[in-house]
């Protein structure tokens, strides 16, 4: 299933210049359940865990000033059939 979902937590994490564990604490998220959407190697996320992360970095991203909204493909991605899952 895994080449099916891309995960970009990591990336999104890169791009806000923050750490796993500044994202963990400010969404009230276990570290290590990060630190598995960053490797790729969850095997499943409650709503409420994507829902905390999507505001905190959001309101990470807005004070930053950055003005584009952080959404659910931020975290991980849907690889349609056919498509190269390694392709970011």
């Amino acid at each position: 299933m895994s080449e099916k979902v891309r995960f970009n937590l990591g990336k999104t994490i890169d791009e806000l210049g923050i750490t796993r564990n500044k994202l963990a604490v400010e969404s009230k998220t276990r570290p290590a359940t990060v630190l598995d959407l960053v490797s790729g190697e969850t095997k499943r996320i409650e709503i409420h865990t994507l829902v905390n992360l999507l505001d905190t970095l959001n309101e990470i991203a807005r004070k930053q000033g950055i003005t584009r909204k952080i959404t659910i493909s931020d975290i991980i991605e849907y690889i349609p059939n056919g498509e190269n899952a390694e392709t970011p």
